[in-house]
């Protein structure tokens, strides 16, 4: 048996290499971190996927939203034409007024006022 004096340094082809064991367990503990950290993130990703599209409901107030914003649409594509107000008893309760789209009122103002670039 021979035995090891650090007074008379270090032995030939010592390179001072760790055990292995230590290694392997250091990567492989290691590994399986990394793995674990994925696999909630990406849990944690669509639990919140799931709560946001399951908290979208469509409740009345979105449908009048979208029921008002329809029937814009249909105002701004009508034809010009004139608009009459009455009261019960079919009297005229205001001033007759034109409802153009605005493309039209557009091209309305544009030849009224519209110079040569002046």
């Amino acid at each position: 048996m021979s035995t090891y004096n650090t007074q008379d340094g270090p032995l030939p082809g010592d390179t001072e290499d760790p055990r292995g064991g230590g290694t392997w367990l250091l990567g492989i503990a290691s590994s399986i971190l990394l793995l674990a950290l994925v696999v909630a993130s990406i849990g944690m990703f669509y639990v919140a996927l799931s709560y946001e599209t399951e908290g979208k409901d469509v409740t009345v107030r979105s449908l009048s939203n979208e029921l008002m914003r329809a029937e814009r649409r249909t105002q701004v594509e009508q034809e010009p034409h004139w608009e009459t107000w009455t009261d019960v008893d079919g009297e005229l309760a205001g001033e007759r007024t034109l409802k153009v789209s605005m493309d039209t009122a557009i091209d309305i103002v544009t030849r009224r006022w519209g110079g040569s670039g002046e």
